[in-house]
């Protein structure tokens, strides 16, 4: 399994750009083609012109997302291929202590990204389900790489930054009234990174460096759910609160043997990783036409 921090962007604008399209698709009926959705001196864009645009630019990767989904399902029946919600959670926590330094750019929904994992497990079982791996070739995998294969333990923290102590109590006295924590931070947080997405750091591994030392001992007081007093920082105070919490594990050669023989039976395959690979089993057609599967 292998997803990059650009990947998940991509996925996560082709999952916004899906709800974008079925909001205005569904709005579509008699007469609403030709109303205005916005205007130029005067001069109307009608909604029709607003949808033939739309269907330009992201109809055709619309409509590839939605066949691929169909043929994977199709598919897995087929061979009777299923993708585990521990399998989906292993690679979600592999993939957390891989890429989870801070970046934005990780801060996406984890449903989002657990549901692309399961696609991405499916579509790897279904591309090596007949590539066969002897015992020795996978134990020598994992031992030359047993590092990749233990979780550290991390930490979902939410932050709230204020410019001094006084502020910070008020912080703790609404979050104490019931305030959402959530709220707090893209309401009354200074640090432009983390506001507008509710204070969201997302996994912090403990052997990260992250948080000073002062926040991390403050931090490891605390369990899930709670918030911390307020830790100084350079540019004020901080507040986090513990939103989700990974325990450290190993997993063991028995438990990731099947994920190392993909791994190597990919490397094999001469089919590009992609859906589009089965599309000629399934007999697709499509609007776009044969050659157009690209």
């Amino acid at each position: 399994m292998r997803i990059k921090r650009s990947v998940l962007l991509t996925v996560i604008g082709l999952l916004l750009t899906t709800n974008i399209l079925t909001l205005i698709f569904s709005g579509k009926g008699e007469g609403k083609n030709t109303e205005s959705v916005a205007s130029i001196d005067g001069k109307d864009i009608t909604r029709e012109e607003w949808l033939h645009s739309l269907e330009d630019k992201y109809g055709k990767e619309e409509l590839k997302a939605l066949i691929n989904r169909k043929v994977m399902d199709r598919l897995a029946l087929k061979y009777d291929i299923s993708v585990s919600q521990k399998e989906i959670d292993r690679e979600f926590a592999m993939i957390q202590s891989a890429y989870n330094v801070f970046d934005e750019g990780n801060l996406q929904d984890e449903k989002d990204i657990k549901s692309q994992i399961k696609a991405d497990l499916l579509l790897e079982k279904l591309l090596t389900k007949d590539v066969e791996i002897s015992d020795k070739e996978l134990k020598k995998y994992y031992e030359q790489n047993e590092r990749l294969y233990t979780i550290p333990k991390m930490v979902k923290l939410k932050q709230i930054q204020v410019p001094d102590q006084s502020e910070a109590d008020q912080i703790l006295k609404e979050l104490k009234d019931g305030s959402s924590f959530e709220a707090l931070a893209m309401e009354k947080s200074t640090d432009q990174k983390t506001a507008p997405l509710g204070g969201d750091l997302g996994y912090i591994p403990d052997d990260g460096n992250i948080l000073t030392q002062e926040a991390k001992a403050e931090v490891d007081t605390l369990s899930k759910g709670e918030w911390s007093k307020p830790v100084p920082s350079d540019d004020g105070y901080l507040i986090y609160f513990v939103e989700d919490t990974i325990k450290k594990n190993h997993y063991s050669f028995k438990q990731v043997k099947e994920q190392i023989r993909r791994k190597i039976a990919l490397e094999q395959v001469e089919s590009p990783m992609r859906a589009e690979s089965f599309w000629d089993e399934l007999d697709v057609d499509w609007y776009y036409g044969k050659d157009q599967t690209k």
